[in-house]
């Protein structure tokens, strides 16, 4: 299980890197609020990947409380871009 958890979470960390790359590389406000939620998103799948291995509960309730976050930002971004008129 172990060895499954460090490919997944060398996999994630690739894709965060790759994600950042872009989210500092774009020019327009849509394509950064993509980029965040992507990155919203790894952070999930890693502290999933953590909560497959080491069963904590505390880790339930970040991945809860994160995801909550993490869908309130995103309507919130994309409520502004609509009104904005991108």
């Amino acid at each position: 299980m172990t060895v499954v958890a460090w490919i997944a979470g060398g996999m994630l960390v690739v894709a965060a890197v790759l994600t950042a790359i872009h989210v500092a590389r774009s020019r327009n406000l849509p394509d950064r609020a993509i980029g965040i939620d992507m990155l919203v998103a790894l952070v999930l799948n890693g502290l999933t990947v953590s909560l497959a291995v080491t069963k904590d509960e505390l880790v339930v309730a970040l991945v809860l409380i994160i995801g909550l976050l993490g869908f309130l930002g995103t309507v919130t971004i994309s409520r502004f871009i609509e009104r904005r008129g991108l």
